[in-house]
């Protein structure tokens, strides 16, 4: 047949074009050619001349119901068959067929049945009504989403149930009468109730669903939420009662019209100022109590309001029931239809406001007066005005010379610090290496290694001077990672213990589920132990040292009175001593740095300024507790991490530097030419190849040319393109790229919330050539591995 097609797996090496070419000889019976190869029409077929070389085919169509071909099932062989096939064969093949095209015909009807009902399923669910099934056993075998929540339920909860289970033993006695009615044969409508007592209500209605013989199969439940239109005709009902309520309780008088403007309704108060009976002043029957000299602009306004929905508004008299006439504000509002905007009713109001115009009228006359002493008044605050400016304009300008006065004396504190602290370890730098070229330039080399060592011991000195410094401005590079704080304090007891002396009793608590945080261990560390000095420092003749750890929540009331604290969950250190105390005005100081309570020489006054800044700059909290004689506490708040923590291998001492495999490249790219040129020498002999660059966009066109490149040193704060900028936009030709930031301090804006992407990794300056060396070698060996493995 034309359309007819092969049907399963094709045997390896025939072409679709070669099994549509066997497919064409098959028939309603079995088609047989017993040697392709010696028949015209398939002899030239690729399938006969080349692999598989078949010779044997046995082909018939799969009948479908409409008279169609569904395809064709097709018998080959590479063995001819002189005898083609037997009868008891051919009947095999023909009843093959036939079973075959029954199951593809029923797997056709089969996916038909389901789009069908995935359609139905998707337009149930779509319905804003309630929608279910019950078969004859009151067992719920279909129901939509809404169905199911209006009970509370899951749809997957829904279906299999019973009725009875689904509403509740009291709502199914209510229905089952209703159910036998609907059961019998007839359509059934009812109001409900919400199972929740939530005030809904929906419209239920049950029908029944034939068998086309007549036969009821089943239930249709649908039902719609009918809460709105309850409210409504309950609001409408109620409106009526309210407004004459009100109306009557008004100290107004309120009447209303019709659309046209007939009056049909006033209140009491109305017929108390006129004296008229109920009723007598219906339809125009209020125009006699109007002033004659108020009627034609009042009918005129009201005329033009009728007959354009604007609102009604005029003054005029009204006739009291003792025959005075007052002056009363008459308003009327259009109440509109809210589906046509069309007219319903018209709602007016009159108030007495006689008073309000002989007083306006009273004012009038004063006119001249009044502006008078308005002026004077105007006059007496503009020159009180002008005082109040010339004195706020002072007291900014004082306020703004305390704060310079109050910074000076800051940055005079900082300076003075810093200077004298630099100069003394300057001296130990300079005179160490006076010395040195002295020796040398005499020819003596004794004692050269121990000045060395005595400038190196100033320079150390000096780096931690710095980076207690950048740790109080917040600028000190922090490689943040999830941290388990108990691990971490538990880790230091014999650090802490060896510290303290035996006349300090230290006593750890740690909390059972505390959180993880994210911060620098190491500063972590150092914070735990410059507070742990501090305190023994506090108890000379001995004492107690308590450190603890909690999970802790700083709420809104609490961070509203700290500056630049948010509320959340934190883990807390807190760190206590029995020491003698701080007042006050210390405590007021204590963070401030070079500040300290010591004697000359004993403390740099950086310790808890280092701690404030690490802090602070962690997104975390600090706050001391103290009173003199009784103690200090000073709690560390640091946010909780909610990742997992890694565990790291523990560092290798006491080995050689690491050198350089064959070929590895390093570029440095630092716009310092001596620290480059120190980085350069100091890799080229481990062994790498050094490529140097002086800035950012050099880096940059190195980075997006070929060749090898295993490892970028980079200065973070370079001219120009920054070193976080050039890595960036080199990471499009280098996705794979391994760089090693050196900086002085962590440019805050070269890196977003202080986190380093995977493949990068941060030293800080000043740095041994070891701890260096030993760096670059961790970050370029796991890509050689890669190398290798690929």
């Amino acid at each position: 047949m034309p359309d007819a097609a092969l049907v399963g797996l094709l045997p390896p090496g025939l072409s679709p074009q070669d099994a549509a070419a066997l497919a064409r000889l098959a028939g309603a019976d079995p088609v047989i050619v017993q040697d392709l190869a010696r028949d015209g029409r398939t002899a030239d077929l690729s399938a006969v001349t080349d692999p598989p070389a078949l010779r044997f085919h046995a082909g018939i169509a799969l009948p479908g119901p409409d008279g169609q071909s569904l395809g064709t099932l097709c018998v080959l062989d590479p063995e001819a068959r002189p005898e083609g096939l037997t009868l008891r064969q051919a009947e095999g093949l023909a009843t093959l067929a036939r079973q075959a095209a029954r199951e593809i015909g029923l797997a056709r009807a089969l996916a038909e049945a389901r789009a069908d009902r995935d359609d139905l399923r998707s337009i149930t669910e779509a319905a804003p009504a309630l929608i279910a099934a019950l078969d004859h056993d009151e067992v719920c075998r279909f129901a939509n989403g809404n169905f199911s929540r209006w009970f509370g339920l899951d749809p997957s909860e829904t279906v299999g149930r019973p009725l009875r289970a689904i509403v509740g033993e009291a709502a199914y006695a209510a229905r089952q009468p209703l159910l036998a009615r609907a059961f019998s044969g007839e359509t059934v409508s009812f109001e409900a109730p919400h199972p929740g007592g939530d005030g809904r209500h929906a419209l239920v209605r049950y029908v029944p669903h034939r068998e086309p013989g007549g036969a009821i199969v089943d239930l249709h439940l649908l039902g719609v939420d009918i809460t709105a239109e309850k409210e409504a005709r309950a609001a409408l009902a109620d409106s009526a009662l309210k407004f004459r309520a009100i109306a009557e309780s008004m100290p107004q008088m309120v009447w209303s019209t019709l659309p046209d403007g007939y009056h049909d309704y006033y209140n009491p108060r109305w017929y108390e100022f006129t004296g008229m009976p109920d009723g007598s002043t219906d339809g125009e029957g209020w125009n006699a109590i109007f002033h004659p000299a108020e009627q034609p602009e009042a009918w005129r306004r009201w005329r033009h309001s009728l007959a354009t929905g604007e609102p009604y508004e005029i003054e005029y008299r009204l006739r009291r029931h003792d025959g005075i006439y007052r002056w009363v504000l008459g308003r009327a509002m259009p109440i509109r239809d809210p589906r046509t905007g069309a007219i319903e009713r018209w709602f007016g109001t009159c108030t007495d406001i006689d008073d309000q115009v002989r007083a306006r009228e009273t004012l009038a006359r004063n006119r001249e007066v009044l502006e008078a002493q308005v002026a004077e008044r105007t006059a007496a605050l503009a020159e009180a005005n002008a005082r109040l400016t010339a004195e706020m304009e002072e007291r900014a300008r004082i306020e703004e010379a305390l704060r310079q006065s109050q910074k000076m004396e800051a940055v005079g504190q900082l300076t003075g610090g810093i200077a004298h602290d630099f100069n003394n370890l300057l001296t130990g730098i300079v005179g160490s290496l006076d010395l040195m070229q002295t020796r040398i330039n005499e020819g003596r080399t004794q004692n050269l290694s121990r000045y060395a060592g005595l400038a190196m011991a100033s320079a150390q000195r000096a780096a931690a001077l710095t980076h207690r410094l950048l740790a109080f401005a917040r600028r000190q590079p922090l490689e943040a990672r999830a941290v388990d704080a108990n691990r971490l304090v538990s880790s230091m007891d014999e650090l802490l213990r060896r510290t303290l002396g035996e006349r300090v009793q230290l006593e750890v608590v740690v909390a059972g589920g505390l959180w993880l945080t994210l911060c620098d261990p190491n500063q972590l560390e150092n914070a735990i132990l410059n507070l742990a000095i501090n305190a023994r420092d506090a108890m000379p003749d001995g004492g107690r040292l308590t450190i603890e750890t909690a999970n802790a929540h700083l709420d809104d009331a609490y961070v509203a009175s700290e500056i630049g604290v948010r509320a959340g969950q934190y883990v807390c250190l807190c760190v206590s001593d029995t020491g003698s105390g701080m007042p006050a005005d210390v405590i007021a100081r204590a963070f401030d740095p070079f500040f300290t309570t010591k004697a000359m020489g004993e403390g740099t006054g950086l310790g808890l300024s280092m701690i404030y800044g690490f802090v602070k700059q962690s997104d975390g909290h600090v706050r001391i507790y103290s009173e003199v004689g009784a103690g200090t506490t000073v709690k560390l708040y640091l946010p909780r991490h909610r990742g997992r923590i890694a565990d790291e291998p523990a560092p290798e001492r006491d080995l050689p530097v690491p050198r350089a495999e064959h070929g590895e490249t390093v570029l440095v790219v630092e716009d310092d030419a001596t620290v480059r040129a120190l980085i350069g020498e100091t890799l080229t002999d481990l062994g790498y190849r050094v490529i140097e660059a002086p800035d950012g966009r050099t880096g940059l066109r190195l980075l997006e040319s070929p060749g090898r490149i295993d490892l970028v040193v980079t200065d973070v704060g370079l001219p120009g393109l920054n070193g976080r900028r050039m890595i960036d936009e080199a990471l499009a030709a280098r996705p794979d790229l391994r760089v090693l930031f050196i900086t002085g301090y962590a440019e805050n804006a070269a890196f977003g919330n202080g986190h380093l992407a995977p493949g990068m990794r941060m030293i800080t300056k000043p740095f041994a050539i070891d701890a260096f060396a030993a760096k670059v070698r961790a970050m370029i060996e796991p890509a050689q591995e890669r190398r290798r493995e690929g």
